[in-house]
């Protein structure tokens, strides 16, 4: 059986923004928390609490999970303590508009801060992060910055990855006549280079890349929605040299996430949350 851990780093991975598919990680991840944000708003959601279980539908132990949202929505303190791990916090913040500014993630051992830029159309233009740990007497600190370019028509161009104020990497993209970003790929020797894919109503369905092992473009996530438009199931894979990968499927109620569960590739269950909403 897997443990509530390994679905933790999963999702770790899956929303960390300092690996590749930046347009997907940055870009319109940031796009779904304000969404998010303004729906927790007009429902006057207050508190947020999430509770795991184990594939044995038993309570996940040691686990706790809880959001608590300011009376002005412009923060969100998202407490989180498992049995294999530390408590941590995670604070976020909001503008008049929603649009996340600034997070900061700390633990006993690190501390991570990002604040987010936009320009006069509200186009996400910089993310600068900056970690710190300390382990074993040993600190390490680490920056980074993803510059964001638009042209005159609002059009995303290219990005600028900037580590500890000196290693610079480019990341160009290409957008189709719907404008859509349909290519990101970094301008190096064996640069990174994903592909995007969407259905007919401009919904995101695909992110992919050239997988060297197979010749062949496999897929890294794929999305399915439902008539109301919402995620019901994602598809990510872990490990690109079995091309191993974990199901994720989700339940709503009036527009809000009820349940989420983990599947294994041969469909076996290996744990799921429920997300219980209190209002003011």
């Amino acid at each position: 059986m897997v443990k509530l851990f390994s679905i933790l780093a999963l999702l770790a991975v899956i929303n960390s923004p300092a690996s590749a598919q930046y347009y997907y990680k940055d870009i319109l991840s940031v796009k779904q928390i304000r969404a998010d944000q303004l729906n927790y708003k007009a429902k006057k959601i207050a508190t947020i609490k999430v509770h795991s279980f184990d594939a044995d539908e038993q309570p996940s132990k040691g686990f706790f999970c809880e959001k608590q949202l300011s009376k002005n929505y412009k923060k969100i303190d998202t407490y989180t303590r498992t049995s294999g791990s530390s408590k941590s916090l995670l604070t976020s913040y909001f503008n008049d508009q929603g649009f996340l500014i600034r997070s900061e993630d700390s633990s006993e051992i690190s501390i991570g801060v990002s604040t987010y830029e936009y320009d006069a159309d509200s186009n996400l233009t910089r993310i600068s992060t900056l970690s710190k740990s300390n382990d074993d007497d040993f600190v390490t600190s680490l920056s980074e910055i993803h510059q964001y370019n638009y042209d005159k028509r609002g059009i995303l161009q290219n990005m600028f990855i900037i580590r500890n104020q000196k290693d610079t990497t480019e990341v160009d993209f290409t957008v189709d006549a719907k404008g859509n970003i349909t290519d990101e790929s970094e301008v190096s020797e064996n640069g990174l280079h994903y592909y995007y894919y969407y259905d007919n109503q401009n919904r995101l369905t695909d992110v992919a890349h050239y997988n060297v092992v197979k010749q062949m473009t496999l897929p890294d996530f794929i999305f399915e929605y439902d008539d109301m438009n919402e995620m019901v199931r994602m598809t990510v894979t872990r490990q690109e040299a079995t091309s191993d990968y974990n199901i994720w499927t989700y339940l709503y109620d009036d527009g809000l996430r009820i349940k989420e569960k983990c599947y294994s590739r041969d469909k076996e269950l290996l744990g799921y949350f429920e997300y219980e909403y209190i209002d003011k």
